[in-house]
């Protein structure tokens, strides 16, 4: 367990990771001040957290681990643990419930998992392919694609893709859509093969 241990102290982008989740809370904490703002804070915080999961696959020397006796597979388990660490931080605020919003904890959980398994997924992928430091790309790329709904619902009058009032069919089945993405991606970048 020391090697693992080792690895994620000095392997992982912890500032990035933890700027991210710091932010995450920055927003939660505006919750709380400001409930009313919750169908733009609430997708905020989880963009906040979507954008950490994907720095927790930065590698600062993949040329130098790729040929390591440990392996890939190794390494992307490894950093399964950094990539929780977002995670944790959405399970507790929808825990909180910042604002005294009356949230469906569990429908909120879920769409934070399926948007965290889709953005980790996605940046276990780019590590399988030898992509250096995804993070920076994958957490803008996971922002906009988790604010753009907020958007896109308020200029056109659509129904939201977040649970405000509850979810309904078609949010579940968008999420579940975006959650088995996500599993796909992770069993694609976790599977053995040849590639690093």
């Amino acid at each position: 367990m020391a090697p693992r241990w080792w690895y994620l102290r000095h392997g992982v982008a912890w500032s990035a990771l933890l700027g991210c989740c710091g932010a995450a809370l920055a927003a939660a904490g505006a919750l709380a001040r400001w409930p009313s703002t919750a169908v733009v804070l609430l997708p905020a915080l989880l963009a906040c957290c979507a954008a950490g999961a994907g720095f927790a696959f930065d590698e600062r020397a993949a040329a130098v681990v790729a040929v390591t006796p440990r392996g890939a597979g190794w390494r992307r388990t490894t950093r399964l643990v950094a990539a929780a660490v977002p995670l944790v931080v959405w399970v507790a605020v929808v825990l909180v419930r910042p604002g005294d919003l009356p949230l469906d904890r569990w429908a909120w959980w879920s769409v934070g998992a399926a948007a965290l398994v889709l953005a980790s997924g996605a940046a276990a992928l780019a590590s399988r392919r030898q992509v250096e430091s995804p993070g920076s790309l994958l957490a803008s790329v996971a922002a906009l694609a988790v604010m753009s709904p907020v958007v896109v619902s308020g200029f056109l009058g659509w129904e939201s893709a977040y649970p405000m009032g509850g979810l309904t069919a078609s949010t579940w089945t968008f999420w579940w859509v975006v959650a088995a993405a996500g599993a796909t991606a992770w069993a694609v970048a976790l599977r053995p093969g040849i590639r690093a």
